[in-house]
């Protein structure tokens, strides 16, 4: 073999084993893009699924009543209308039928043919309330066939793009060991930092639902359990049950502005944050943020959600305090970041009840709560995992009988506008 081309072999060679590296992440990328689409799909075939069985439960509970006391719920009426509403959208999803088998799509039109052709003649005539909960009940259990299939299903497809993508990325390691140790362990670093986050944003997600709807579920469980011991529900309880199933739907709402937010995230100005923040709480809170730390643009509704449930708990913290001068305080400012760009701090300071050490040390563990109450809101372990989201900083100062101080530094984007 010539001597040039012994000289040239390990360039041929770099060159094969970085165009190879860059092939494999480009189709890994793809993979990634793939992967994040059938999750936003399986998000939304289930939430549809999980708009569904609201409703059956909804209408099961109004039917129960009605049958118990001989008045009929008015929402009667309007939660059939809605759960047709919903079996339709679910139905006519253009991505439907990568998560439905067509014995579903079957279930489905069955559903709707006996909501069209019995549940609703049956309620205009009265009377048949009992035959209404029997096919209630039967798409009810109908349902629970779609939504264990389409679960299955966005399994499958999930773990398959992820196989793929896996693999592809294991391909793009294996043409980098040959080119530079250093390049593999930046590629393994990033895709196991990726991997991570999306697995805490899962696991955040989960523990805050169930952290915010253990209290309703706990309620409207105990207001279903005194229906078998009287034939006339108590009215506050009823009161209390329909509060409840409110305050569930408006935690739906509001966790699905953030499942479904635009990627990247929909960003304003702090200012616009800020006026609906004044215009929620009032007086009860004072602002100091200068006019430059509010032009900067933030992500919306994440941040909108953190403050505000953050002054909530400060609010709930100076009252529980009884402070002859309650304060709450709303502080922000523009600081440098290295290398390059500038990060926004915002502090959520309060002279309330503050923390014990104790308390302090687990105050942003899953399910830990120092109160129950009604109010929909995050939670301090949802308010701080989504910071990380967000790429930002989240921390907690506290002292017992003096007061707390909740502090976000969040990253400016460089190409966001503002100046570094």
């Amino acid at each position: 073999m010539p001597r040039w081309w012994l000289e040239l072999f390990p360039y041929l060679a770099l060159a094969v084993a970085i165009s190879l590296s860059s092939w494999s992440f480009m189709r890994s990328e793809h993979y990634r893009e793939e992967t994040d689409m059938l999750l936003t799909q399986s998000y939304e075939i289930e939430w549809r699924g999980s708009q569904v069985r609201e409703r059956l439960a909804n209408i099961i509970g109004y039917l129960k009543i009605a049958i118990a006391t001989g008045e009929r719920e008015p929402r009667l009426v309007q939660e059939i209308g809605l759960l047709q509403f919903n079996i339709v959208a679910l139905k006519n999803l253009e991505y439907a039928d990568h998560f439905l088998d067509p014995k579903d799509f079957d279930r489905l039109d069955n559903s709707l043919t006996m909501i069209r052709a019995n549940i609703n003649p049956a309620l205009a005539d009265g009377g048949q309330d009992l035959n209404v909960l029997a096919w209630v009940s039967a798409i009810q259990e109908d349902m629970f066939h779609v939504s264990g299939t389409a679960g299955a299903h966005s399994r499958t497809l999930t773990e398959t793009a992820q196989i793929e993508e896996n693999a592809l990325r294991n391909t793009a390691i294996f043409a980098l060991a040959l080119s530079a140790v250093i390049v593999v362990g930046v590629v393994i670093h990033q895709r196991a930092a990726f991997a991570q986050r999306k697995d805490r944003q899962i696991r955040s997600f989960s523990s805050l639902f169930a952290h915010m709807t253990r209290s309703r579920v706990s309620a409207l469980a105990l207001f279903i359990g005194r229906l078998a011991d009287t034939t006339t529900p108590d009215p506050e309880m009823v009161a209390a049950a329909v509060r409840a199933a409110k305050e569930l739907d408006a935690i739906n709402d509001g966790l699905l502005k953030i499942a479904y937010a635009g990627k990247p995230a929909r960003r304003v100005a702090l200012k616009a944050i800020l006026d609906a923040i004044r215009l929620d709480h009032g007086d009860r809170i004072r602002l100091d943020i200068p006019d430059e730390a509010q032009d900067a643009p933030v992500a919306f509704p994440q941040l909108h959600l953190i403050l505000d449930e953050l002054i909530r708990n400060a609010e709930h913290a100076v009252a529980a305090a009884g402070r002859a001068a309650p304060s709450v305080v709303l502080r922000g400012r523009l600081a440098p970041r290295f290398p390059l760009g500038r990060r926004l701090i915002l502090e959520v300071v309060d002279n309330g009840v503050g923390m014990t050490a104790a308390v302090r040390e687990k105050a942003l563990e899953p399910f830990f709560s120092t109160r129950a109450g009604s109010h929909v809101g995050l939670g301090l372990t949802g308010c701080a995992e989504m910071v990380k989201t967000l790429g930002g900083r989240f921390a907690i100062q506290s002292m017992e009988n003096i007061g707390t101080t909740v502090r976000i530094s969040y990253p400016i984007a460089r190409d966001a506008g503002m100046p570094a």
